[in-house]
């Protein structure tokens, strides 16, 4: 082999090591990108659905809270309607 030739490999070789650091390197910068991505994309959904648990709870809230006036008066039409009923 001759000096030249040893020299030429010796490049060659060198510059698949650095093409394969360089687009190793590149993989991780695209993988980070990708899962920050999904982070902020996961994030505004859970903002979305805590949204939606308060309003459901503040639904429900409220509801229970009709109920329960729907149930007093309720009561009281039962109770007027039991002093206007005859007596047997």
């Amino acid at each position: 082999m001759t000096s030249n030739h040893r020299d030429a490999v010796q490049f060659a070789l060198q510059t698949a090591q650095l093409l394969t650091l360089v687009i190793g390197v590149g993989g991780l910068f695209m993988a980070m990108g990708r899962r920050d991505a999904n982070l902020e994309t996961n994030t505004g959904e859970i903002e979305k659905l805590r949204s939606i648990a308060t309003d459901l709870a503040s639904a429900s809230v409220e509801s229970t809270s009709t109920n329960r006036s729907q149930d007093r008066q309720l009561d009281d039409l039962r109770d007027r309607i039991a002093r206007l009923e005859p007596n047997d």
